[in-house]
């Protein structure tokens, strides 16, 4: 009754985990890492890594991308390698971007983490089982100075796994993204944006968060999952090409979850390594 894929707190700088046609938008050779740990201090509480690197090439008409996932949920374990192409057009100061993505996804069962109530049931004697399948996905941007939108389906199939004591339903899920920045002062920018997602069989996601730039250096911002959950986040710029953040998140007071906090940390360095790329300071 909930959302499959992996949650990230920070994708204000990194949306290719979920949209391939971000891969190369900004034309700069970019790689991340985001570092998650959810409900933390609970035993078997998700804990998600995600590593992605993009370039531009063919004077910045095209964009390729590689993302690495990896969500493990208690003695769940779901792995995602995909690598991304995306076509970029250039209107004035827009730039609309169409993109595919390929890869596989791994589901992986390790039943030595279960406290089992008979020890010996035969259902739960196998070690460890996985299983792995391909998919693929699309998305489409359009991106200026001054705002961004963004529509992606990271898995255009349901996908399918059963083995022994794994039998369930990767479902298909639905992103959409927009964010703007506002100039309110010289020193000073305001930077709104929402992402909804949406998959069969739970409530629509909502994430809402608002981040302010101060001095061109540093962001400093608060969101929301659903209205139900608060959050913080800072990030500092050096060079304009380096990022290093850190988010806080905890659950309302009405939630099971309350009291348990969220950390992740985000790194992030754009290299201008082709001879088109140039390193600026970008707010999507």
């Amino acid at each position: 009754m909930a959302q499959q894929d992996a949650v990230m707190s920070q994708y204000m700088f990194n949306q290719l985990v979920f949209n391939p046609s971000y891969a190369g938008i900004n034309d700069v050779t970019n790689l991340s890492v985001n570092l998650r740990s959810q409900w933390s201090h609970l035993p078997g509480s998700p804990n998600s890594q995600f590593f992605s690197g993009s370039t531009s090439i063919i004077g910045g008409k095209v964009g390729l991308g590689a993302v690495l996932i990896n969500d493990k949920i208690g003695v769940n374990q779901n792995t995602q390698v995909n690598v991304s192409y995306a076509y970029k057009i250039q209107f004035a100061d827009k730039t609309f971007s169409f993109g595919l993505q390929t890869g596989i996804l791994t589901a992986k069962i390790t039943d030595t983490g279960l406290n089992l109530k008979v020890p010996d049931d035969p259902f739960f004697q196998a070690a460890t089982e996985s299983a792995t399948k391909v998919n693929f996905g699309a998305g489409v941007s359009l991106m200026s100075d001054s705002y961004f939108i963004g529509i992606s389906v990271p898995r255009l199939m349901n996908t399918n796994f059963e083995s022994k004591n794994i039998n369930l339903t990767y479902q298909r899920h639905f992103y959409v993204a927009g964010a703007y920045i506002f100039q309110v002062s010289p020193t000073l920018k305001l930077k709104p944006m929402v992402l909804l997602k949406a998959v069969k069989g739970a409530p629509v996601s909502v994430d809402v968060n608002a981040s302010l730039l101060l001095m061109n250096k540093l962001w400093v911002g608060a969101f929301t999952n659903n209205f139900s959950s608060l959050g913080g986040m800072v990030q500092f710029e050096l060079l304009n090409a380096y990022k290093i953040g850190y988010s806080y998140e905890t659950q309302g007071k009405n939630l099971t979850g309350n009291g348990l906090p969220t950390h992740e940390i985000m790194l992030s360095a754009d290299l201008a390594l082709l001879s088109h790329q140039t390193i600026f300071q970008r707010f999507f």
